[in-house]
């Protein structure tokens, strides 16, 4: 009996120096600068589950910004976390946190939001967000792109800051040499423009095009071959059909000029073949002439389709 009561009474105790413990643990550890070191400190560590714990936001459209694995393979994260409670006014306070990213020193300040008392009793402060910082990512020629590895859709896509993101894309047709971004603070947006550069995949793409333009135009029967980029000038009388043929294919390969695709300029030749009359001597002669001149044109690339729109460049010459 002597015991159970003794016991009893360590118990209440405990509760008794608990309680009248907890306004001094409020107010020095349980405060709204350690929260914000600690959010610091979970992205550090690439834990975004425990991070989120830490931010009064809803929970966001996209995964990846709770995604441990995309955190992990961020180039960069903080360290050297410190923050101050600035101010304090009933369930909000604010809050000056410094950090060093990318070895640089970076501060913001914080607007800090008080939730659900732990265990009813101790104080948690978690960041206030109105809106999620986010990476505005602009990809011509693909709707996706990776962040930190991890493929996304293009547009708007929610992150957890602060953290240094490596975004590009890399798809069948077009790929992008990989960008840094850096979300510092919870307002942010990093807009990033990635240029497309073109695949192997796209360059033989295009030169089948090429190819089925010449090819096509070739068969023609006539001077000027129906939308085709090469024709057969001359004031002479052609007697019947003419013959074309390919003598010198042209050398494919793609100039990106910022978020234009190009063939790059190449010198194709065609042979000409038939029959005419002079219109002043009224005399007959075979002629075999070889055409030269520059082939350029534009590549439009949307989804998984790709246009060649052929172009001349500069005057078809005879050689």
């Amino acid at each position: 009996m002597r015991t159970s009561r003794k016991l009893l009474i360590s118990a209440l105790l405990v509760i008794v120096l608990t309680v009248a413990a907890v306004p001094l643990l409020n107010l020095t550890v349980y405060t709204p600068a350690r929260a914000a070191v600690a959010y610091i400190s979970a992205i550090e560590d690439a834990n975004a589950e425990r991070a989120f714990s830490y931010l009064a936001s809803p929970t966001p459209s996209s995964t990846l910004a709770l995604n441990h694995d995309v955190l992990s393979a961020a180039p960069d994260l903080p360290r050297d976390a410190e923050a101050t409670t600035v101010s304090m006014d009933g369930d909000h306070a604010k809050v000056s946190l410094s950090y060093v990213l990318s070895s640089q020193t970076q501060t913001v300040d914080l607007s800090m939001v008080k939730l659900p008392a732990t265990a009813g009793l101790f104080d948690r402060w978690a960041i206030e967000q109105e809106k999620w910082p986010t990476l505005d990512l602009q990809v011509e020629g693909s709707s996706t792109a990776t962040v930190n590895g991890y493929g996304v859709a293009a547009g708007e896509v929610p992150v957890l800051f602060p953290a240094t993101y490596l975004v590009g894309f890399d798809a069948t047709y077009l790929r992008s040499k990989p960008e840094r971004a850096e979300v510092i603070a919870p307002t942010d947006t990093a807009q990033i423009a990635l240029s497309p550069e073109p695949t192997a995949k796209l360059e033989e793409s295009v030169g089948e095009q090429v190819n089925e333009h010449l090819a096509e135009c070739v068969k023609s029967k006539t001077l000027y071959p129906s939308d085709c980029v090469f024709g057969y000038e001359t004031d002479n009388e052609i007697l019947g059909d003419v013959k074309w043929s390919l003598a010198r294919e042209p050398e494919v390969s793609l100039t990106a000029s910022g978020n234009d695709l190009e063939l790059t300029p190449s010198t194709v030749e065609v042979r000409i073949q038939g029959r005419y009359r002079d219109i002043v001597t009224a005399a007959e002669h075979d002629f075999d002439e070889t055409l030269s001149f520059d082939m350029g044109g534009s590549v439009i690339v949307k989804s998984s389709q790709v246009r060649f729109d052929p172009r001349r460049l500069g005057d078809v010459t005879v050689k």
